[in-house]
């Protein structure tokens, strides 16, 4: 081959390559596409939270566990509603979102889902939120109830009529005053919705041996509760 044809193949493929840029012929690059947080039917392992799926018409998937326990049958924390610290006393004079009673409640929203006042949220970050009373009554609708031992913790336990899973939340009792009341004997869980006729209350689910079921108005806005995350 002679050095002016190989000059010449060599402004061939110069040109075909320049030519084929022009053209928008750049090698594809690859999408990365982002996981979604996986769901269970129980616990795979001991690396809690777990997100299970007790196939709810929503998609709403709950956690294993409360927020600031380290497995499912742990009390965990205690919250006042709208709060995202525990704290020593639990009343109207040491709730930071009042001025000392029930008539002087701020108006932080009748929803706090995913707000700054949403202790799962600002806690587990993410896509967990306080679950809201939709979602809480969802949740009492299509799922079973049974009262329990779990590794010698008294609490509900919640089984899927659809698919068979479960979550089991602690009978923790409620925090007022310097100590804890009806632990062992009942349960007591905050939703992050505020009661429309009671400005100085929320929905939450109470639970014992007698059963399940949402509550209003009995418990203020100062009184500590557990609080249970849910995700979609």
């Amino acid at each position: 081959m002679t050095i002016l044809s190989i000059l010449l193949s060599f402004t061939l493929c110069a040109n075909a390559q320049s030519s084929g840029q022009r053209a928008g012929k750049q090698p594809a690059q690859q999408e990365t596409k982002q996981e979604s947080p996986k769901s269970y039917k129980e616990c795979p392992d001991a690396n809690h939270p777990h997100m299970i799926d007790l196939g709810l018409p929503s998609k709403t998937k709950w956690a294993c566990c409360n927020v600031d326990a380290d497995k499912p049958e742990d009390k965990g924390g205690y919250f006042s509603w709208g709060e995202t610290n525990e704290k020593a006393t639990y009343n109207w004079t040491t709730y930071t979102l009042c001025e000392g009673s029930p008539s002087t409640c701020q108006n932080i929203g009748s929803e706090i889902s995913g707000k700054q006042y949403d202790v799962a949220h600002v806690k587990w970050g993410s896509s967990w939120r306080m679950p809201t009373f939709n979602q809480l009554k969802e949740l009492l609708d299509n799922c079973t109830y049974e009262w329990t031992t779990c590794y010698g913790v008294n609490g509900g336990k919640f089984t899927s009529k659809k698919n068979g899973a479960s979550i089991f939340l602690p009978a923790a009792g409620n925090r007022w005053g310097d100590y804890p009341n009806y632990v062992g004997s009942t349960g007591y869980l905050w939703t992050s919705t505020q009661i429309p006729s009671y400005a100085h209350s929320a929905y939450f689910l109470e639970f014992n041996s007698d059963g399940a079921k949402w509550g209003n108005g009995n418990y203020g806005r100062s009184f500590g509760l557990n609080i249970r995350p849910v995700s979609k």
